[in-house]
């Protein structure tokens, strides 16, 4: 299995528990457990190899030159976020700063999909491609 076919799902399933923990303001124990599970494997598989993501050759000026920071700095927010998610389940006096982390985490998320949907569309560069599921490329 390649590194791209582990990333994907745990790219959706990260996103999706962040979703999932944030909707209600609180989540199942489980729920969280398995956030800091997909956390720290995506960040493994990540810190092994670096990140996938590139910024495709329609990307100019200041947007090319900050895709690579930019990306770096939502796997660091991530990070904290699952390192103090993985805190508030050990000792619940990191409950509210894990919370926060949530919601940091959820606009940087927020704005990095309206960013990669711009490049989708007015680029044209298939960026979405990079991490759907092949599945979903026909409806692109």
């Amino acid at each position: 299995m390649t590194r791209r076919r582990l990333l994907i799902p745990l790219h959706w399933a990260t996103a999706f528990l962040l979703l999932a923990m944030v909707k209600g303001g609180t989540a199942a124990e489980w729920v969280r457990w398995a956030y800091v599970a997909c956390g720290l494997a995506w960040l493994g598989l990540m810190a092994a190899g670096g990140p996938l993501a590139r910024p495709g050759p329609k990307l100019r000026g200041a947007m090319r030159a900050g895709f690579a920071p930019a990306h770096w700095a939502i796997y660091a927010v991530l990070a904290a976020s699952v390192a103090l998610n993985a805190l508030a389940l050990i000792d619940p006096d990191w409950t509210e700063p894990a919370w926060t982390s949530l919601l940091v985490l959820l606009g940087i998320a927020g704005l990095h999909a309206i960013f990669h949907l711009w490049r989708h569309t007015a680029l044209n560069d298939g960026a979405l491609r990079m991490i759907l599921p092949r599945v979903l490329h026909r409806h692109l």
